[in-house]
């Protein structure tokens, strides 16, 4: 099964917003998602018990959204051939680790903020993905679980993409990617830029957004269902 995770650790609204606009997007183009909502404490799930949703939903609160807790549901909706998973920042690690070739996306809007947060979210996986791959670590990570259930090659871990949101739309890559710089130059350390998804999600009108995420009834517009259409189609791309 194909696995995105849509990760970040400020907020929640623009994550789950892409989350919403992704899964819609694939199950237009036939990719039968799961969209999973692991919300924080007291919190809420947005869509996963609205009426007239495409795909399908769940939600597991944070503090129960262990990576086996993750699996049982997902494998509890096998109709399914994708999953989008919109995941606080603390959450992220394990299941990762559990899913290797699943696709991580930071959403990033362009205040300088959220800029600076989506890139330091971005370089945290990374070190993390990093201290994996040393032979102690990894050790230590396949003698506390069971051998049916080790661990994969570091090689094959998650690949992480910036995606931007609301950006305006006269700002071509290269602009985009300077900004992004500024905020990971004392980050980087020798390695390459981020991964910035080209096609990111453009700005939708809060009407459009207020019909869609809703927390009783799912309504998408012509606009919306456009973008998320190309949003999905970019995403898919990058497991080729």
């Amino acid at each position: 099964m194909s696995m995105y995770i849509l990760q970040g650790s400020k907020g929640g609204a623009g994550r789950t917003v892409s989350s919403v606009v992704l899964a819609t997007g694939l199950a237009a183009i036939g990719l039968r998602p799961l969209h999973l909502q692991v919300t924080m404490s007291g919190i809420q799930p947005v869509i996963a018990f609205a009426k007239g949703v495409p795909f399908s939903t769940a939600a597991l609160a944070e503090h129960a959204a262990t990576p086996e807790a993750i699996r049982h549901t997902i494998a509890a909706h096998p109709e399914c051939s994708t999953v989008v998973i919109d995941m606080v920042k603390r959450t992220v690690w394990d299941t990762v680790f559990d899913n290797p070739t699943s696709v991580v996306l930071f959403p990033m809007r362009p205040a300088a903020v959220e800029i600076e947060v989506a890139v330091g979210d971005y370089r945290d996986l990374q070190t993390h993905q990093a201290s994996a791959s040393d032979p102690h670590f990894r050790l230590h990570r396949q003698t506390a679980r069971p051998r049916y259930n080790a661990r994969p090659p570091i090689a094959s871990l998650a690949r992480g993409w910036l995606l931007p949101v609301a950006w305006p739309e006269d700002m071509d890559d290269h602009a985009v990617a300077a900004k992004v710089e500024r905020f990971d130059g004392f980050m980087r350390a020798g390695l390459p830029g981020p991964s910035i998804l080209k096609r990111g999600i453009p700005d939708i009108s809060r009407e459009h957004l207020d019909d869609l995420i809703n927390t009783s009834q799912y309504v998408c517009s012509r606009t919306v269902e456009a973008t998320a259409v190309a949003v999905a189609q970019s995403v898919a791309k990058l497991r080729v």
